[in-house]
């Protein structure tokens, strides 16, 4: 099993390192080319898709991988369900964006467009299934072949796109058969190593399970998104496109190391299933060891953006985004609150006590969106990276005490702090 968590580990870690040397050589080229403005206006398209889209991913992926493990012979019917329930959502979530785009900014076709191609990639998350399956299996070489394939395609075709100088249309259209691509790769590879064929069919009990225990992370995921995105949106509302292009490339830098808990929790998810049933102490354990690991890491990050972190801003996008790191010394400490997060879903889940999640956004969403009202007119983008600071912050480690079943992974969270816990081998 080590072996297996490992070489799933370093698949992953493979393809974030892909698309993080990518996203700063090609998506920082975009940015240059683009120029505030127009990046500002690609951003603000893809924050707006964004609201919608985490609706149509569904958000609970790690149910649906906990219920593959659970059982395994019923793999076809599971499969089916998420195939059928994603691809349901997806066309539901694709016209509401549509339509909230053109009644957002009425007479505005160029972003009305831009919405509308962007959005177009939500009808690939029925594909996520294969994600899901790979998951469960410890199969990520399979993911990382074809998101690599398809990364690597595209970020060659928006070099072309800059180097002909193309407008922003074009690449929102290269991000969108991005996606199309790599789901059509993922189904290849599926049909040609799954020597069992499996059928895939709906079950509508497996969706009443799926539903009863992941509506809580669906919604959730969705108000996390809005707390993620709302600041961009508003931003492009109350100031602008240039000076949504700003922000973006603020929390673009920020956000370049959150694939490292990322693929950490998605890597140990099975092994720490299998542990709590095992073992609870050692999963407690193991829990208070990565909770200390994301709080360091974030920690290092900071500490690292504030000593270099105008120098690489500017290296990187150029001079028009040196405005840039006034945000980003402020929105890079979210990475504390948000990797920990990440890794608490884990426990959340196996405790089945996701709608605390529900409850906690729920408050911190509109602290989010009224922090954001109050500080962008008095501190332009610096105020929206204050004000995600603040909510995210208070709502990962100051709300979870009002609710009796959350305190305990507060305090671990508390107790992880001490660099000691990162070499913890028991509770």
């Amino acid at each position: 099993m080590k072996a297996r968590l490992l070489a799933n580990l370093n698949w992953l870690a493979f393809d974030s390192l892909l698309r993080l040397a990518g996203g700063l050589l090609v998506g920082v080229w975009v940015a240059r080319y683009l120029g505030p403005a127009q990046f500002g206006l690609l951003s603000y398209a893809m924050a707006f898709v964004a609201l919608f889209a985490n609706v149509a991913k569904l958000g609970m992926d790690r149910v649906m991988v906990r219920e593959l493990i659970r059982m395994p012979e019923r793999e076809g019917e599971i499969l089916g369900t998420i195939f059928a329930l994603k691809l349901g959502v997806s066309v539901l979530a694709l016209l509401a964006v549509i339509t909230a785009a053109w009644l957002t900014r009425e007479g505005d076709a160029e972003f009305a467009l831009l919405v509308a191609v962007i959005a177009a990639g939500m009808l690939v998350n029925a594909l996520d299934a294969f994600d899901v399956y790979y998951q469960a299996h410890l199969l990520s070489r399979h993911l990382v072949v074809a998101r690599g394939i398809a990364f690597i395609c595209f970020s060659l075709v928006r070099i072309a796109l800059i180097l002909g100088g193309y407008p922003v249309i074009y690449f929102a259209v290269a991000s969108t058969l991005d996606i199309a691509l790599s789901g059509a790769i993922m189904l290849w590879i599926y049909r040609r190593v799954h020597p069992a064929k499996v059928l895939w069919r709906f079950d509508g009990r497996i969706l009443q399970t799926l539903l009863k225990d992941g509506w809580p992370l669906i919604a959730t995921s969705v108000l996390i998104i809005m707390h993620t995105r709302i600041d961009q949106v508003m931003l492009g509302e109350m100031l602008g496109n240039a000076e949504v292009g700003i922000y973006s490339a603020a929390v673009r830098l920020s956000d370049v190391w959150l694939f490292v808990p990322m693929l950490i929790v998605q890597t140990l998810n099975p092994y720490l299933i299998r542990l709590r049933e095992q073992s609870p102490v050692l999963y407690h354990a193991r829990l208070i060891q990565l909770y200390s690991i994301m709080f360091w890491l974030g920690v290092l990050v900071g500490v690292l953006t504030v000593l270099f972190g105008e120098f690489f801003t500017v290296l990187l996008f150029g001079e028009d985004y040196r405005a840039a790191y006034l945000p980003l010394l402020l929105i890079v400490w979210t990475g504390i609150f948000k990797s920990q997060a990440v890794a608490a879903s884990i426990w959340m889940i196996g405790e089945n006590i996701q709608i605390y999640r529900l409850f906690l956004n729920l408050m911190a969403v509109p602290l989010n969106i009224a922090l954001n009202y109050w500080f962008i007119p008095v501190y332009g983008v610096a105020g929206a990276a204050l004000a995600s600071l603040i909510s995210i912050g208070v709502s990962t480690w100051l709300l979870p005490f009002l609710f009796e079943p959350m305190r305990q992974s507060n305090q671990d969270f508390f107790r992880s702090i001490d660099p000691r816990c990162l070499f913890l081998s028991k509770a």
